[in-house]
């Protein structure tokens, strides 16, 4: 079947004050990122280079989203920050849910661009909030075609407890500066 499709490319960009990471064992820390509906595609970041409380990646990654997803509030972005223990057990150290209407909102009323950094706050498993990580979005134009392994009727359903409607704090828009607020 032929669809329309909506380009999104993220870059993973850092993440800070995620106290639950002991540094001095130096943990392989990654960013899982996948879609609610509207693609299959699930990838993952590098391993994180740590400092002090800072992790970064500096990672960029493409997503082919159904448009008629989007446009229905349907499509979610998952993220998942992981630490991979020395002993080979993974746990999920913190959630984030970023729904792409929102995100295409922005960028509509160009109140983000492709060089826009947003900060957001991340959750636990059980739903605290724990530090925040730093993303990039850009948009590609929307296209006809077909993409292997883009099956929305197969893919992971809306969390129910999502927290729809968190946008983050925008560091693009003409404002004073706040001290950590400027990114190189």
């Amino acid at each position: 079947m032929i669809d329309y499709y909506q380009p999104v490319e993220i870059n993973i960009v850092s993440a800070q004050d995620l106290d639950s990471i002991n540094l001095l064992f130096r943990p392989t820390v990654y960013v899982s990122v996948s879609v609610t509906r509207g693609s299959r595609d699930k990838q993952v970041t590098p391993a994180a280079v740590c400092e002090k409380k800072l992790l970064r990646w500096n990672h960029r990654m493409k997503f082919y989203i159904e448009d008629d997803k989007i446009q229905r509030n349907d499509s979610v972005f998952v993220f998942q920050i992981k630490v991979k223990k020395f002993y080979g057990s993974t746990e999920v150290i913190g959630k984030l849910f970023v729904p792409l209407k929102q995100l295409i909102h922005l960028n509509e009323e160009k109140t983000i661009t492709e060089h826009t950094k947003i900060d957001y706050q991340v959750i636990t498993e059980s739903g605290k909030p724990k530090g925040c990580i730093c993303l990039g979005f850009s948009f590609g134009s929307v296209f006809k075609g077909q993409i292997s392994g883009c099956d929305s009727d197969s893919n992971v359903g809306v969390c129910e407890d999502c927290r729809l409607g968190a946008w983050g704090i925008i560091k693009d828009v003409p404002s004073a500066p706040c001290e950590g607020d400027i990114y190189a």
